[in-house]
C-alpha cells in the first residue's frame, strides 16, 4: 500500500510540474509567472535566410502609445534560435511623407525566451499605414501593424514643441491598471531629432499636477515623476475617485519650463 501511495504522489507531482511548464511562462513586465496565453500572436513571416519570425504583443489589438513587443525566432524545423541579431524599424507611411517612432531595440530574455523590445506608436493607422520591419541576422520580416486610436477621452502619447525649439514626445508607460487611491505612474520622454531618430531625454525635472477636469478638482499627496534613466520617469498619482483625469506635466530644465504636456486617463 505504501508503494502505491508513493507512486500516486509522484505521478501527481509530475503531472502538476509538467502542466506548469507547459502553461506558464515568466511575465517580462513583472518577473512573475503568468499564463503563456498573455502573449498574443500578431503575425509571422519568413526571412530570406529561412528564419521564421513570430511577432507577439500583450493584446490582440495595438493602440497608440507605449507598446511592448515580443519576438520569437525559429528555424524551418521549428527550433528556437536564441542567439540571433534582432532589431526593429517601425515606419509610418502618410503618402506625402514617412517617419519612424521612438523605440527600444529587442534584447533576448533567457527566462521568457522572447526577444523583448518596445515601440511608441505616435499616431493611429487612420493617418496612414504602419509597418514594422524585424531584422533577424541581417534579413527582414515585415509586419503590417494596425494601430488604433486610444479610447475616447484618453490620450496616452503626445508630441509637443518645446520653448528651446525642439520637439518632444511624452508617453505614458504601460501597463497601467488604475484604482482609487495611490498608483505608480511612469512616463517616457523622447526628443525628435529627425524623422528617423528619437533619442531619450533623461535630464528633465517633471512637475505633475493631476486634475479631474469634469469635476474641477485635483488630488493631494502626488509624487512628481523623477528620472530613472533611459528616458523613464517614475512617480505616484493619487486618484481620489474614478472618472476622467488629466495628468498635467511641466518638463523643466535649469529652472525653465521647456514643455507643457498632458496625458488623459479614464477609469
Amino acid at each position: 500500500m505504501k508503494k502505491i501511495f508513493l507512486l500516486s504522489l509522484m505521478s501527481a507531482f509530475l503531472f502538476v510540474s509538467c502542466k506548469k511548464d507547459k502553461d506558464e511562462t515568466v511575465d517580462p513586465m513583472t518577473g512573475g509567472t503568468t499564463a503563456a496565453a498573455q502573449y498574443k500572436l500578431i503575425d509571422k513571416d519568413t526571412t530570406d535566410n529561412d528564419l521564421i519570425v513570430e511577432l507577439y504583443a500583450n493584446t490582440e489589438t495595438i493602440e497608440m502609445g507605449y507598446t511592448p513587443l515580443y519576438v520569437k525566432i525559429k528555424d524551418l524545423g521549428g527550433n528556437a534560435v536564441e542567439n540571433a541579431m534582432v532589431s526593429f524599424m517601425p515606419m509610418m507611411d502618410m503618402g506625402t511623407m514617412q517617419h519612424s517612432s521612438p523605440l527600444e531595440q529587442p534584447v533576448f530574455n533567457s527566462t521568457s525566451k522572447y526577444y523583448e523590445g518596445m515601440v511608441v506608436f505616435t499616431m493611429a493607422s487612420s493617418a496612414g499605414s504602419w509597418e514594422l520591419d524585424v531584422m533577424a541576422n541581417g534579413e527582414s520580416a515585415t509586419f503590417d501593424i494596425n494601430v488604433m486610436m486610444n479610447p475616447t477621452n484618453t490620450k496616452y502619447v503626445g508630441s509637443y514643441n518645446g520653448t528651446d525649439g525642439e520637439k518632444y514626445i511624452v508617453t505614458l508607460v504601460r501597463p497601467f491598471k488604475w484604482s482609487v487611491g495611490m498608483n505608480d505612474v511612469s512616463f517616457m520622454v523622447h526628443k525628435k531629432e529627425s524623422m528617423m531618430s528619437f533619442p531619450t531625454v533623461s535630464d528633465f525635472t517633471i512637475a505633475m499636477d493631476p486634475q479631474m477636469t469634469s469635476m474641477g478638482h485635483g488630488s493631494p499627496n502626488n509624487v512628481s515623476p523623477v528620472s530613472k534613466g533611459n528616458g523613464y520617469y517614475k512617480g505616484k498619482v493619487n486618484y481620489t475617485m474614478t472618472g476622467d483625469w488629466r495628468l498635467n506635466l511641466d518638463l523643466i530644465k535649469a529652472g525653465d519650463t521647456i514643455v507643457n504636456a498632458y496625458i488623459d486617463v479614464l477609469f
